[in-house]
């Protein structure tokens, strides 16, 4: 490595590149000051509220009045059981039948987050519309030996 020797007004190679490093690392500092509290309000104006956890669990007895609220709200009969039930801050908002896949959910409050996680959960449990499929099948059975 080449050192370069200082004479008279002469700068070395070091010295000079050590200079053009604190200077760039001043203009930095001095950007950071001014864009700095710009950017820590757009980060606190652009971050969005976290919505409420929710729960998703087999409904027990003790929740049909809730699901009869439920399907009062969403004018319609209550869904036959085995029942899973949605939940949102601890209040059932969404409930979908095991047997038929019916959903019922309070028309006042955004479900459909909700409802796609109970249809999920049934999947996953493959319990979502047995019957329907095997009456359909039964069906389908039938029509196929009264014309044949």
């Amino acid at each position: 490595m080449r050192v370069n020797v200082m004479r008279g007004n002469e700068m070395s190679y070091s010295e000079l590149h050590l200079a053009l490093v604190r200077q760039r690392a001043n203009e930095i500092d001095a950007r950071a000051q001014r864009v700095g509290p710009m950017l820590d309000a757009l980060r606190h104006r652009t971050r969005e509220p976290l919505p409420d956890p929710v729960t998703v669990r087999l409904a027990a007895a003790g929740d049909a009045p809730a699901v009869a609220l439920l399907a009062e709200l969403d004018s319609t009969l209550p869904p036959s059981g085995p029942l899973l039930l949605g939940e949102r801050d601890g209040r059932p908002i969404a409930a979908l039948s095991l047997s038929d896949g019916a959903v019922v959910a309070n028309p006042f409050v955004a479900t459909a987050d909700v409802v796609a996680l109970l249809e999920l959960r049934a999947r996953q449990l493959g319990q979502t519309g047995r019957r329907r499929h095997r009456r359909r099948r039964a069906i389908a059975w039938r029509l196929l030996r009264a014309g044949g």
